[in-house]
């Protein structure tokens, strides 16, 4: 979920960019749509940075605040009723990386996921992974597996139930010194050479990239309002396997 510090301009270009459609609630939350199936969020968020949230589906939000407190983390906004959608709580974990919890009314999440223009990967970047892993697995009971990528990142793999549903990437030299941990939001393109050539001509901005990821091109991007997201057309192999 995208909170904006100016979400019609957020809005504007992710909707250009993607092909993404929105429609605002009654209780004034916005959700993007692609083929009018609910793709992500938008929560407007002024005076505020501006942020790509993880949010992990949970089924017992006060058990879960809980745990994030008993694991060493640090419940940054209580539960929240967002009408009879749903609840949502934002927390942090014991290293400071910030993310938010579902606990599912009306609104279920996401119903397009793993194809172009969808969100297809979340990934916790940590220069610790051991804290990490103590963590998310006291909160969430996730275990760990290395995962696959280039031979010059050490990458691992978050496991629910032996499913696969994230990731925790070693934060090293590539990062600017002082980057805290965080959460990523990757989203899948068809064409991430194009995605980034039209980029500043809608108001954003381009980071880095395209880069060869080993799994595909990838691009860091900022929207208009600060807003980061990496984007990453994945290589026919991988589409493959993901199919």
């Amino acid at each position: 979920m995208l909170h904006s510090a100016d979400a019609a301009a957020a809005s504007a270009f992710y909707q250009e960019l993607l092909g993404w459609t929105a429609t605002t609630a009654e209780d004034g939350s916005t959700v993007f749509l692609l083929r009018d199936l609910a793709v992500a969020g938008l929560a407007a968020a002024p005076g505020r940075p501006s942020m790509w949230l993880t949010h992990v589906s949970i089924e017992d939000i006060e058990a879960t605040a809980q745990l994030v407190v008993d694991a060493g983390g640090t419940v940054l906004q209580p539960e929240t009723e967002v009408a009879t959608r749903g609840r949502t709580a934002v927390f942090a974990d014991a290293s400071g990386a910030v993310f938010a919890v579902w606990q599912r009314g009306r609104f279920a999440g996401a119903q397009v996921i793993d194809e172009a223009s969808a969100v297809c990967w979340s990934e916790v970047c940590t220069g610790d992974v051991p804290a990490a892993v103590d963590f998310y697995g006291k909160v969430f009971g996730w275990t760990e597996r290395a995962g696959e990528t280039e031979a010059n990142m050490e990458y691992h793999e978050w496991l629910a139930d032996n499913r696969v549903v994230g990731g925790i990437s070693l934060m090293g030299e590539l990062y600017p010194p002082g980057t805290p941990p965080h959460w990523r939001t990757i989203l899948q393109v068809a064409d991430c050479a194009d995605v980034v050539a039209r980029t500043p001509a809608l108001g954003g901005r381009v980071l880095a990239g395209p880069i060869d990821a080993g799994v595909g091109q990838a691009a860091f991007l900022a929207d208009p309002a600060g807003g980061t997201i990496l984007v990453i057309e994945p290589i026919p192999e991988l589409l493959a396997a993901l199919g």
